[in-house]
């Protein structure tokens, strides 16, 4: 299928991927340690860090996925956007502070001074296989577009992608990363933007009485029960909840986000970033879901198996392939390859950060830690590979699973840092919580039907009840033999 490509489409495709290694090599300069290539050592400009969170958390996912959602559902997802929001201001004032006394490298530095650094391994360990989890979803996405302009299977298209990512991560570290975040989220914006003017004239005031009559305009969606409260994702109160803590986890504890915080020259400037990102964030998925309904109506509301396609994340990449003008189809095309770039960059950044920090901190003083550095970048590369083949045989819109996933350890994360932060618990007494809600949150999620924007929370509820009752056995104990 590549080839049958317009040649401007294929020349689009091509120069843009060189565009961006070249770009990406360059903006990274030359670092000279392991600091400056995990943390820029903060000279990174807050708007930067702010459009970089935004590429990672939502590029190729939205891109792909938030089309599908509207398509087949409504505006609903928006309710889950707002909890976002509350989120971020929540982790600026709450827990944001807390990175910015002393040196931290990592989101998990701060388990070292306050648990040891055994614990700080064991919470670093917990992230590694969160990202590795969720972000091979990720990869898993950015092999759909691949696979449908190329021809090749999934397994063939997950290795392109990430051998390119690899080919400017590897050399600029995490300067290169975020600047090219930067790049492909005004790419892929600009392209939705465009696909929504090529569209627009289909849609006129019956089109839009019809949308409404369908319910594909709903925005606010109440809970039909008390029980659908916790068991249906999309009702307000979930979804504003949910939202909520599952971004207090994921731009508060998780190291994939807060590396780009710590980019940032100061605490005032890691707060505007954060904070800002969110009303971002929404603007983007209005424009995407959005895509999702024009495309309804373009399609005039045909199944999947009328569109001849197999998997419900391929409606949009269906559109730009078979319904764009020639130049503009490749542009396009440019920018996805692009977002899945960038987004397989920001996980093997963090993960190798981690990895080298927090697991094997003597590495980092070492004189070949650049070196050790770029091993271990090479090394997650592989391994993301191999976990992105195993999501091949999933039906469902891929941002489902990839949110979901997270909720296995986001409790875990987010309930260990309150802990930290606002407790005088001990380090037992931390560790048997976050065995607990890891143990207890993959019962939940295999057996039980709670809807994944409620994991994060009641993950986080039953490591605090779980630490608080060791804390007073330890206090009653102690109080006996005395």
């Amino acid at each position: 299928m590549l080839f049958h490509l317009h040649f401007l489409d294929l020349l689009a495709i091509v120069l843009y991927l060189a565009m961006t290694v070249i770009i990406g090599i360059k903006v990274g300069g030359k670092p000279t340690d392991t600091s400056a290539y995990f943390t820029t050592k903060g000279s990174v400009p807050w708007w930067a860090a702010s459009f970089s969170i935004v590429a990672t958390e939502t590029s190729m996912l939205t891109v792909i996925s938030a089309p599908t959602l509207a398509y087949f559902g409504s505006l609903v997802f928006l309710q889950i956007v707002v909890g976002y929001i509350i989120g971020r201001i929540i982790v600026s004032f709450v827990i944001l502070p807390s990175y910015f006394t002393g040196n931290q490298k990592t989101a998990y530095t701060f388990f070292h001074d306050r648990f040891g650094p055994q614990f700080q391994r064991v919470i670093s360990f917990v992230f590694l296989v969160t990202r590795l989890l969720a972000d091979g979803v990720r990869l898993f996405a950015a092999a759909i577009p691949i696979k449908l302009i190329t021809g090749f299977d999934y397994s063939t298209s997950i290795l392109i992608i990430a051998v390119l990512t690899l080919a400017y991560t590897y050399y600029g570290g995490l300067k290169s990363v975020i600047w090219i975040d930067v790049l492909q989220l005004f790419v892929y914006v600009t392209g939705g933007l465009y696909i929504i003017f090529n569209l627009l004239p289909e849609m006129n005031t019956p089109v839009f009485h019809q949308l409404f009559t369908e319910g594909k305009l709903t925005v606010l969606q109440l809970p039909h029960s008390i029980g659908a409260v916790f068991t249906h994702p999309f009702n307000i109160i979930g979804a504003v909840i949910g939202g909520m803590f599952l971004t207090m986890a994921s731009h508060g504890t998780d190291h994939l986000i807060v590396q780009r915080l710590l980019a940032c020259p100061d605490l005032k400037s890691s707060r505007k970033a954060l904070i800002s990102s969110g009303f971002f964030v929404f603007i983007q998925f209005v424009l995407f879901l959005s895509i999702g309904l024009f495309l309804y109506v373009h399609y005039k509301g045909q199944s999947l198996a009328a569109l001849g396609l197999h998997k419900v994340d391929e409606i949009f990449p269906h559109y730009i392939l078979n319904d764009l003008p020639v130049g503009f189809t490749g542009f396009i095309i440019a920018g996805l390859f692009s977002a899945a770039m960038s987004t397989l960059s920001s996980s093997l950044s963090a993960l190798s950060s981690s990895t080298m920090f927090d697991i094997f901190p003597k590495l980092a003083e070492r004189k070949d830690s650049i070196t050790i550095s770029r091993i271990f970048m090479i090394v997650w590369t592989f391994i993301f590979i191999i976990f992105a083949i195993s999501f091949t045989s999933t039906n469902s819109p891929v941002i489902e699973i990839g949110l979901g996933i997270a909720g296995f350890t986001y409790g875990a994360l987010l309930g260990a840092f309150l802990i930290g932060r606002y407790t005088e618990f001990k380090t037992t007494e931390t560790l048997t919580g976050l065995i607990a809600c890891i143990f207890c949150m993959t019962i939940l999620i295999i057996f039980g039907n709670i809807a994944w924007p409620w994991y994060t929370l009641f993950g986080v509820l039953i490591f605090l009840i779980v630490a608080t009752v060791m804390h007073f056995l330890r206090i009653r104990f102690t109080l006996k033999t005395v």
